[in-house]
């Protein structure tokens, strides 16, 4: 069922962008609002090694100075600059951080993921980046649809929530309120930085009239041509996905459920396991009852990690290893510590071991 879903939103999407370009390919090559336009006003670019004070102009970027980051009387001099291009009128700020403290990729990915980008994006952000989603901040731009393969070509643009908060926290500093943090590209043909706040809007923009009014009528104009329809196809969109909700819930359960037999199964295995794979302390000790003869006696018993320690007395000790190597409980009987004479009694004194035969092996 997700699938039919994705393909309906994937065309929805995809009729709003066709529309919409058609509708700014109408417009004067002067009046269509751009993406510089839309950032023009200070830019407070901040690296490793310097930060630079710069502002917004038609052909791009115009620097206005520039101050070592390691500058005893760093803070005074960028106030400096900025009272400098503030006197020129007020306009909002933007935060521009070095290629090095964020990075950017080139994903390729379904066109059906186009409408849930972001949260594709969130949920896989630990694959794809050495964060995870709540460590960043993010944004992402589609660079080209690929119809015929059913493709899109999206650019991800990060960088870890610490340097971007210490970044605002430094420009805050300054007087500056700023409304943009972007990635700067690693070189010039770099695709154009993101706002890894989000989009907001009214930023400083200044359209004209007739901007204005030809961005109102494009809108009244989708309206009238996709309001019913779209309205038909949001209910659907909502009955589908209900269903897909209440299937993967009840879907979640059954592998929850599954999860704890299986957990229960390996337990019970491998109870069962440690408590075959060897003899009963019982049977050791009939074993070794029946093995050594009544001229010997053992004053120690030690049974650990599979062995049977043996320590104690006899005529001759040496009989004991072979009277235990007849026996299939144990295997590799030998002697740990050299036999020695006990004056006392006149009997051997020895320390031996064996090691228990597993049930597999009996």
């Amino acid at each position: 069922m997700a699938a039919p879903l994705s393909l309906l939103r994937g065309g929805i999407a995809a009729f709003f962008g066709w529309w919409l370009g058609e509708l700014a390919s109408l417009m004067p090559r002067r009046l269509r609002p751009t993406a510089g336009r839309r950032r023009r006003g200070l830019v407070l670019a901040l690296g490793a090694d310097e930060i630079v004070v710069a502002e917004g102009a038609a052909d791009g970027l115009r620097t206005l100075g520039s101050v070592d980051a390691a500058a005893p009387d760093r803070d005074e001099r960028l106030r400096a600059l900025l009272r400098q291009a503030k006197r020129r009128g007020r306009r909002p700020a933007t935060v521009r951080l070095a290629p090095a403290l964020g990075l950017r990729k080139t994903l390729e990915l379904p066109l059906a993921a186009r409408d849930d980008l972001d949260q594709l994006l969130r949920f896989e952000m630990d694959r794809l980046t050495p964060f995870r989603a709540e460590e960043v901040h993010f944004a992402q731009q589609v660079l080209a649809t690929d119809a015929a393969s059913r493709r899109l070509t999206v650019e991800l643009q990060a960088a870890p929530r610490r340097v971007v908060e210490e970044a605002l926290a430094t420009a805050r500093e300054l007087g500056l309120r700023p409304a943009r943090v972007e990635l700067a590209a690693d070189d010039a043909g770099g695709a154009e930085p993101l706002n890894l706040l989000g989009d907001q809007p009214g930023g400083g923009a200044r359209e004209s009239r007739v901007n204005r009014a030809l961005v109102l009528l494009a809108l009244l104009l989708l309206v009238i041509a996709v309001a019913i329809p779209l309205r038909r196809q949001q209910a659907r969109l909502a009955e589908l996905e209900n269903q897909v909700a209440a299937a993967r819930a009840e879907a979640e359960d059954s592998l929850a459920l599954r999860e704890q037999l299986d957990q229960l199964t390996r337990s019970a295995s491998f109870l069962v396991g440690e408590k075959t794979s060897r003899p009963m302390v019982t049977e050791v000790v009939a074993e070794l009852t029946r093995l050594v003869p009544d001229q010997a006696h053992i004053v120690q018993l030690e049974l650990r990690d599979g062995s049977v320690q043996l320590h104690g007395y006899a005529a001759t000790a040496s009989d004991l290893i072979g009277l235990l190597d007849q026996s299939a409980l144990f295997k590799t009987p030998q002697f740990r510590s050299p036999v020695t004479q006990d004056p006392r009694t006149g009997l051997e004194r020895f320390h031996l071991s064996v090691e228990l035969v597993g049930a597999g092996e009996s």
